[in-house]
């Protein structure tokens, strides 16, 4: 099993500084802090030997939540100041990116640090972000009336994004998108002798007609494509059919293992004969300390803190309802602490000594029974605490990780 480390982004300042220096995610000095002590978790982890680093692309976050809108330029500098872990984006919102600029970035990463990038796909569910950049009000997955048009929108980029990576030049005529641009091909094309004796096959007719277009530069490797979801079984099926991996938020050990049979049994029947666990990740949180009150209490305030004030808000506490909970009422815990305690009873969050994380994450490991997981995602975000203290807090987290638990399962 592999490790990637999720690595928030959030500004860490207490409540009433962050009302005080509103809006601190404009705070240039708030910015740069938040982003050294960022650099500074990639250089340990990729120090004490993690396999993966990741953070999610957010924008507008003037609150001082997730603050980083483009994860690829920041990783370019972060790749050259690192030896061998891979960098990949948690995710990258397809929808909201032109298809064929995704496509030509990645590729270009795999040639500027060959082996060092993979990338999450997600299909993006912030209105706020999603509508201001897409210039469309009809696009976010989280709403039902769009959910089907983005899901459409998201499976179209990632096949365009796909084929341009394995194909010299191809042509794509969906309902969202077209490769080349219009349908009818670019007309007139002044280099037209020389891209049909120099460029791809088909690029160019017989009339000097933009036919297909091809994405360079071609990329050294495939990046591994990573698949976020909660519960969604379309989504499962989809990354199993096109041999993506699954990244599966935890919420449940029923719900974790009943999703990695489902995505075996899919791939099966598409011809690839996986393992139970194999192709799949899970996310989850983690939280060490000399007792399991200490851990905890950690957990409390950065973890459920930033759950029960943030993502709750976005109905990320569904998949922790219980069967006494009435399911027609949005689920809503009454502090973080609660909220935290109903985290690690649900598998979502890992908590104690070294010890008894090692014993909480074996049956995670062998997916509650009978597979063995390919990774694990350690959603790191919430580690980010305010004070001097905080970066010699983290870095012995990733080390005590990465010494006493890692080891038992690779």
């Amino acid at each position: 099993m592999k490790t990637l480390v999720w690595c928030s982004s959030a500004i860490p300042v207490l409540p009433e500084e962050r009302r005080a220096r509103r809006p601190i995610g404009r705070d240039i000095h708030a910015y740069q802090a938040m982003l050294r002590n960022y650099e500074d978790i990639a250089r340990w982890a990729d120090a004490f030997g993690f396999d993966g680093f990741g953070s999610a692309e957010h924008h507008f976050a003037t609150e001082g939540g997730e603050n980083i809108p483009n994860s690829l330029l920041l990783y370019a500098k972060l790749a050259a100041q690192t030896r061998q872990i891979m960098f990949a984006p948690m995710s990258l919102v397809l929808p909201a990116h032109n298809p064929v600029r995704v496509a030509e970035d990645l590729s270009m990463f795999t040639h500027m640090f060959p082996g060092r990038i993979g990338v999450a796909f997600a299909r993006g569910h912030q209105s706020r972000s999603m509508q201001t950049l897409t210039q469309d009000d009809a696009v976010v997955s989280s709403h039902p009336s769009s959910d089907a048009r983005n899901r459409e929108i998201f499976n179209e980029y990632l096949s365009i994004v796909e084929h341009a990576w394995t194909e010299d030049s191809f042509q794509h005529i969906g309902k969202h998108f077209q490769v080349p641009y219009p349908t009818g091909g670019i007309r007139d094309w002044p280099l037209a002798d020389w891209t049909r004796t120099y460029g791809g096959p088909g690029e160019v007719d017989a009339d000097g007609t933009v036919r297909q277009i091809g994405v360079v530069p071609k990329p050294v490797h495939r990046p591994t494509v990573f698949i976020p979801t909660t519960t969604s079984p379309r989504t499962v099926t989809d990354a199993a059919r096109n041999g993506r991996t699954l990244l599966l938020t935890a919420r449940s050990r029923e719900k974790v293992r009943s999703i990695a049979e489902l995505y075996r049994d899919t791939a099966r029947a598409h011809g690839r004969d996986l393992r139970l666990g194999e192709g799949v990740g899970v996310v989850a949180k983690v939280f060490l300390g000399d007792t399991f009150d200490e851990a905890f209490d950690l957990a409390v305030r950065t973890s459920g803190y930033w759950f029960h004030n943030f993502f709750q808000a976005f109905g990320f506490n569904e998949g922790l309802r219980t069967a006494a909970e009435d399911p027609r009422r949005t689920l809503r815990l009454d502090d973080a602490r609660a909220l935290t305690l109903r985290m690690h009873e649900a598998g979502l969050l890992f908590c104690g000594t070294a010890d008894q994380v090692r014993d909480q994450m074996k049956d995670l490991h062998e997916v509650y029974g009978g597979g063995q997981l390919d990774w694990f995602v350690w959603e790191f975000w919430s580690q980010a605490l305010p004070g001097e203290l905080a970066p010699d807090l983290q870095r012995e987290q990733l080390k005590t990780y990465a010494e006493q638990i890692m080891p038992m399962f690779r």
